[in-house]
């Protein structure tokens, strides 16, 4: 074929494939695993307050998510203060389930949230003014939560009920909470209680906080509850 022929021909495929080329790549990039914005909401524990990097659960549930394929984690919040990028959160050390109520509207609205990990209560049963309703505040969050966010799932871990001091209120306001589960799914709620890990002395870094440990075992109750809230919600119509 004669070289002037050949370039032209070759200019010809070129213009012609290109675009194609160019529309194929972000077609390819749509077929990835779906992000999923995980916000995790609480007091210090979901701050990390305990933890050595202050990453809390954070850390081994990022780690735990990047071994699947299933989903992409990101999470999502106002907060980060860690050296980890994206370790983003609403996790406020001392705070009141009222406290979280009283912000949530505006958190929710910015982050936007596919999933809730939610874990609260403990500041109320410690040194709340009006501990035998903490339960009942719980349920007012979440009725707030479902309404700025119809369609999202929240995962709601219990209180350590190892948390020293604290044992026998810890078990009471657990059994109420779990009693909610019933309600929010009769309301068409995507809600799941997730029982806490009895954690012993030596996962315990003060009366508290989990220690690193404890920590990871927390992660593992999320990751093992996110991995199916992915799933339910993937088979949404």
């Amino acid at each position: 074929m004669p070289r002037l022929l050949h370039r032209s021909l070759a200019a010809v495929l070129g213009a012609l494939c290109g675009p194609l080329l160019l529309t194929a790549a972000p077609a390819a990039a749509r077929t990835g695993p779906p992000v999923v914005r995980v916000m995790p909401l609480g007091d210090s524990i979901t701050a990390g307050v305990g933890s050595h990097d202050g990453a809390g659960y954070r850390l081994p549930l990022r780690q735990d998510c990047a071994e699947q394929s299933r989903f992409t984690l990101r999470l999502v919040g106002s907060q980060h203060d860690t050296l980890f990028p994206g370790d983003r959160h609403e996790g406020h050390s001392g705070w009141m389930v009222a406290d979280l109520t009283a912000r949530i509207d505006g958190w929710l609205a910015a982050a936007r949230p596919d999933v809730v990990l939610l874990h609260i209560g403990i500041n109320d049963l410690d040194r709340g003014p009006d501990k035998p309703h903490a339960a009942d505040r719980l349920a007012a969050l979440l009725d707030r939560i479902y309404t700025d966010r119809p369609g999202v799932s929240v995962l709601l871990l219990g209180l350590l009920p190892t948390t020293e001091g604290l044992e026998q209120p810890v078990r009471t306001f657990n059994r109420r909470v779990e009693d909610l589960s019933a309600t929010e799914w009769r309301l068409g709620r995507d809600f799941d209680y997730l029982r806490p890990p009895e954690l012993t002395p030596a996962e315990f870094a003060d009366r508290l906080h989990p220690d690193d440990l404890g920590y990871q075992r927390i992660a593992d109750r999320f990751y093992h509850a996110l991995t199916d809230a992915v799933a339910r919600r993937a088979a949404r119509p």
